[in-house]
């Protein structure tokens, strides 16, 4: 059953994955302003509190923190609980730019609001 309520788009880039001290490696397959999902192998468990990186440029990055909603062979869905506003608004413009209806968007983003510090 489809549980998703925000824009999903498209996105191809590196992440990293902070766990028990570690540094995790895996590839961002898509993003919404709620969540994303990365191919790794790495085996992360649910509901784990979690710092990301997803490196969307050699000079821009968005940093936040999520956790594993779903696990999948391939890789891993994420919610994402804490992001700060320069990393918040290089999300939005990912998906603002593939999606046409800015109105979504917008009603999206005050759905985000208490997550954006």
């Amino acid at each position: 059953m489809e549980k998703r309520n925000f824009t999903r788009v498209a996105f191809s880039g590196g992440a990293s994955i902070k766990y028990k001290e570690q540094i995790l490696w895996g590839n961002i397959e898509n993003v919404s302003l709620q969540g994303f999902f990365i191919k790794t192998k790495h085996d992360l468990p649910l509901g784990n509190p979690l710092e990301v990186t997803i490196y969307q440029s050699p000079n821009s990055s968005i940093y936040l923190n999520a956790s594993v909603v779903r696990s999948e062979e391939e890789g891993v869905g994420m919610k994402i609980s804490g992001v700060d506003v320069n990393s918040f608004v290089r999300l939005r413009d990912v998906v603002s730019q593939q999606c046409n209806d800015q109105t979504l968007i917008m009603h999206e983003t005050y759905k985000m609001a208490n997550c954006i510090h």
